[in-house]
């Protein structure tokens, strides 16, 4: 619970405080990043948010929607050493150690990863580590699995991110990345708006409820599309076009808008430039498992140890 972790190959030294190593390195112009995460994560932790879901998934759809991006049965997870980079309160850690991997390290930027500790700490499998995915604190082909979801469009530099990560998959192990889409998203409008007006430098409280305010009139909004769309020849027809009268909660929207909002960086990426990444990486079997949206898996490159 107490103590410090020592470099052997150089003068680098890590405390552990109250369980969790802090390694956060490589931090210029990121604390900003690092105390906007920190609100939203011990906001969601709290109570503020939604509870029996996570981004309006139950932990079911959650856990086959981790299986299906990853193109991965069960039985890869159990026994493999999983990476969550981008923990937030450690919910899906919690996942996935439950789901008999062998150990699952969660690693966030943000004071939240105490949030995420007192989550997973009767979980013996899960390790919970404070960190900068732009400069992850683990030696080279480590893990078997490598999750990073809604993380690297926060980042400065999103390329680097991915570069970094990449490094860190075992011979033949899976990288899964999803990033914001060039596309038309509300969401990222209204955020575009409120940024050039000034508005998003307001304190995170103010933003929280501002994002509350939003979430109570996106909700009319969903019911009034919900309604048009049930007209004949208005109906879905596609997956995505089911995904978009989904019901949602009003607790999954104020999440989605105040992470919308809060972020000072929120980058927007092309499938195209993200499978670019992972070629220069020298990945193969590269897919995007979540169209329209950029979600990309591959296979990190060598051969099985």
């Amino acid at each position: 619970m107490t103590g410090t972790l020592a470099c052997a190959q150089c003068a680098a030294t890590y405390p552990i405080v109250r369980g969790i190593p802090r390694m956060n390195v490589a931090m210029a112009g990121l604390d900003n990043v690092a105390r906007t995460f920190d609100f939203e994560w011990k906001a969601h932790h709290e109570g503020r948010f939604e509870q029996s879901t996570l981004w309006g998934r139950t932990p079911g759809e959650t856990w086959d929607d981790f299986l299906s991006r990853l193109m991965v049965p069960q039985a890869r997870v159990e026994e493999a050493i999983v990476l969550d980079a981008g923990c937030g309160s450690g919910v899906f850690t919690r996942q996935i150690g439950e789901h008999d991997a062998g150990l699952v390290v969660g690693l966030d930027i943000s004071d939240a990863v105490d949030e995420a500790f007192e989550s997973c700490r009767d979980l013996p499998n899960v390790q919970i580590v404070q960190g900068n995915v732009l400069a992850p604190p683990f030696k080279p082909g480590l893990f078997d699995l490598v999750w990073c979801s809604g993380v690297l469009h926060h980042t400065p530099d999103a390329s680097c991110g991915h570069e970094a990560l990449s490094r860190l998959v075992k011979p033949r192990g899976i990288l899964y990345v999803y990033v914001f889409a060039k596309r038309f998203n509300p969401f990222r409008f209204t955020k575009d708006v409120l940024d050039a007006l000034r508005v998003t430098r307001l304190p995170p409280r103010a933003l929280l409820a501002l994002s509350k305010a939003f979430a109570y009139v996106s909700v009319a909004l969903l019911w009034a599309y919900r309604m048009l769309r049930r007209f004949p020849g208005l109906r879905p027809r596609t997956g995505w076009g089911e995904r978009t009268v989904r019901p949602r909660t009003l607790d999954h929207i104020h999440l989605t808008w105040f992470d919308a909002l809060s972020p000072e960086h929120d980058s927007r990426h092309s499938e195209a430039e993200v499978m670019g990444w992972f070629r220069r990486a020298g990945f193969t079997d590269i897919r995007a498992v979540e169209e329209p949206k950029v979600g990309v898996r591959g296979v990190a490159p060598g051969s099985e140890r």
